[in-house]
């Protein structure tokens, strides 16, 4: 893949040269135009990395954001397990239902289209 690519995904080469090739010119006294004529890039890719790399990655909105849970053995009253799904969707189960049954669930809910 291209560093020059503005449309696709980056891939971790790329971004890593872009890395180190902004922190090159982080501790150098050129100009923009010098650097990128120095480094053969241009001047558009420069400022689209160093955008791109000022930002905090997004995660994909339609990866499941899943959180570790820890299941153990209801009290003698068992009370209801909810579970707060990030839809906003309240599940409610019995406190007695089996750890399988939970890890069923949330697996299914896993592998739902989007």
């Amino acid at each position: 893949m291209s560093d020059s690519s503005a449309h696709s995904r980056p891939d971790a080469a790329a971004t890593q040269r872009w890395v180190e090739r902004l922190d090159r010119f982080s501790a150098g006294p050129h100009t923009v135009v010098a650097f990128c004529a120095a480094e053969g890039v241009s001047e558009s890719n420069f400022y689209l990395w160093r955008r791109r790399l000022a930002q905090p990655p997004t995660p994909a909105s339609n990866q499941p954001k899943v959180v570790p849970i820890r299941v153990t053995p209801p009290p003698a009253a068992a009370t209801p397990i909810e579970l707060a799904l990030p839809s906003g969707t309240i599940l409610r189960l019995p406190g007695d239902a089996r750890p399988e049954f939970i890890v069923a669930i949330l697996r299914g809910l896993e592998e739902r289209p989007c």
